[in-house]
């Protein structure tokens, strides 16, 4: 009976997120191949000047989006006898089926990007994602584990975050985005003219760069892995006791 609620679940959770997913794909693409039309037909780019470039690793932060999404479908699920427990799992699941279906795509659009960039004789690359450490390997599993733990990682982020939205209320939620907002918009772009101002923005980025293109990154889907199930455990104790409203 558990197993045959989760399922359920889980086709329901996976139903409507569908349609969610396929409209952030098309939009992508849309996007995108507008982009480069645009600036392929206006000389902006050329096979000296520009190349195709990675961007839909962002779909990690899909995940995020709808982890969050919590209120509506925790409530449902309770109003049809599920557990706090047998929810948690159907959320989860459907997190990491997700996360295996996104960053199979990422790694088909790496594969794609490659070959249309040596086809159309693109070589100057300027995105730096180009040298991002699981992109600049050959190792295509080592590129699906690193985004696959990303995803799982945002994922339990969300669930965990909508699940103290949840039992904290409105108040918490404003306090939460206030600060966001705050680090991004204000201290984030104080703090880059600060390094600006004292000519030290070059080494900053210069630094980011060696970081991104330099680390190991089967040891840093290890350490996302770890991070991900002390998320996953957080987001569960906080949901078995979690009230009704």
């Amino acid at each position: 009976m558990k197993m045959n609620k989760i399922l359920s679940n889980f086709k329901f959770r996976m139903g409507y997120q569908r349609n969610w997913f396929l409209w952030n794909l098309a939009i992508y693409f849309t996007i995108i191949l507008v982009v480069f039309y645009a600036l392929i037909q206006t000389g902006l780019i050329n096979k000296s000047e520009g190349s195709l470039v990675y961007r839909i690793w962002l779909l990690v932060f899909f995940q995020f989006a709808m982890s969050v999404r919590f209120k509506e479908d925790f409530d449902f699920f309770l109003a049809f006898s599920n557990t706090r427990k047998e929810i948690f799992y159907s959320f989860a699941t459907v997190g990491v089926t997700y996360s295996v279906l996104i960053s199979g795509i990422i790694v088909l659009e790496k594969i794609v990007i490659d070959f249309l960039n040596g086809w159309l004789g693109f070589q100057n690359v300027v995105d730096p994602f180009h040298f991002f450490a699981p992109y600049a390997s050959d190792n295509l599993f080592l590129l699906f584990l690193f985004f696959l733990m990303l995803s799982i990682l945002t994922t339990f982020l969300g669930l965990l975050l909508g699940s103290l939205f949840y039992r904290f209320g409105k108040l918490f939620r404003l306090i939460f985005w206030v600060v966001i907002f705050f680090i991004s918009a204000i201290y984030l772009p104080l703090l880059m003219w600060s390094y600006y101002q004292e000519n030290r923005l070059t080494a900053v980025f210069s630094n980011m760069g060696e970081f991104l293109g330099g680390f190991n990154v089967l040891a840093s889907s290890g350490y996302l892995l770890l991070i991900a199930i002390v998320l996953g455990a957080a987001a569960f104790l906080n949901m078995r006791r979690l009230p009704q409203k």
